[in-house]
Parts: structure tokens; sequence; C-alpha cells
């Protein structure tokens, strides 16, 4: 009879064990989310990063020379050849923006920003972000929160969150709007695209 009884019970005990054993440990969504979260954070300080050693060298080599927007290109294509890290996201078919559609971006920037292919949801963002007084470290943390966002467009979205925090007093809005138009082009092409358009827009203004 006592074995008949703890029979019955174990069912029991094991569902309540299983209940408490779920609730300690967190669900795929959880843990899926959590390691984006983590490779989001790695590949935009990375890549900011990048950006960064770049305009640096630049700097560094040619300083306040004035030079031609070609030129520009030019200095900065050598310079990005010679990091190794920008060498590494570099694809094997990458290409440097010709002088025309660098100008765009540079000046007709207000059209560019109107057409860009974005989902309305990342376009909705990049409207934040131009807002003015706006909370960055809040921002992010809805970019990196946010289940309707796709892995890389919360890549795109930090990168340019990081690249505004980069630029003293963040920039004005005509200032966001132009590294938002350099980031979101490029990454069409590539991430490589992606650092080398905003590294020009950091040097050329």
């Amino acid at each position: 009879m006592k074995n008949r009884h703890l029979i019955l019970l174990l069912p029991i005990w094991l569902f309540s064990c299983t209940n408490d054993f779920d609730g300690q440990i967190p669900n795929q969504e959880e843990q899926t989310n959590a390691v984006l979260k983590m490779k989001t954070n790695s590949i935009n300080s990375n890549l900011s990063t990048i950006v960064r050693q770049l305009v640096t060298a630049y700097q560094l080599n040619n300083g306040s020379t004035p030079n031609t927007l070609s030129q520009k290109i030019i200095l900065l294509e050598e310079i990005a050849n010679e990091n190794a890290d920008f060498v590494h996201i570099k694809p094997v078919n990458f290409s440097v923006p010709t002088v025309w559609e660098a100008h765009e971006n540079l000046t007709n920037y207000n059209t560019v920003y109107t057409n860009l292919n974005v989902s309305v949801k990342v376009k909705n963002y990049f409207n934040l972000l131009l807002e003015q007084n706006i909370n960055l470290n809040i921002v992010e943390s809805y970019i990196k929160d946010d289940v309707q966002l796709n892995a890389s467009e919360k890549e795109l979205l930090v990168f340019i969150v990081n690249c505004i925090e980069d630029h003293s007093e963040n920039g004005d809005n005509d200032w966001k709007k132009k590294m938002i138009v350099a980031a979101a082009t490029g990454y069409e092409v590539s991430t490589a695209a992606t650092v080398f358009n905003v590294a020009l827009l950091r040097i050329y203004n």
C-alpha cells in the first residue's frame, strides 16, 4: 500500500520539480535575446572603433589639408587598406563610393533620407534619433529589446547611436541626418561600406 501511494505521488512531485526547474532557467527566447544583445554590443563597439581609427589616422596624415572630395576618398581608402580591422571586415568585391554617391549623401541628404530602403520600424527609430535632446542610452535600450527588429536592423541602429554619441555634442539635426544616410546607404552594401561612409562624413565636415 505504501508503495502504491509513492507511485501515485511521483508524477505530482516530478511536475512540481519541473516547474521549479523551469522557473530557474531562462526560456529559449530569453537566451536567444541575451546572446543577440551581447553580439550586437560587441559588433557595434568594434565597428565604431574602426571608424575612430580611420578618422584619427586620416587627420594625423593629412591634418587640415584642403582636399577635394575625390582626394579625400582616395586618401581614406589608402588608410583603410592599411587598417587590419577594416581589411578583416572588407568583402572581396569591396569598392569605395563614387564621388557622385558620396556627394549625394553629403549634400542631397534630405532626399536620400526620404528614400532610404528600410522598414517602417527602422525609419521610426531614425526619426526618433533626430529629435532634440533625445536620451541615446534609452533609445539604444529600446532598440536592443525590440522584438520587431531583426539582428541586422539592430546592428545598424545601435551603430548609428554609437556614432552619434562619439560626435561632440551629438551633432545638430542636419549632421545626424547625414550620419544616418551615410550608415544606412553603406549598410545596404556591407559593414565595410558603412564604416567607410561614416568615416568619410567625419573627415569631410
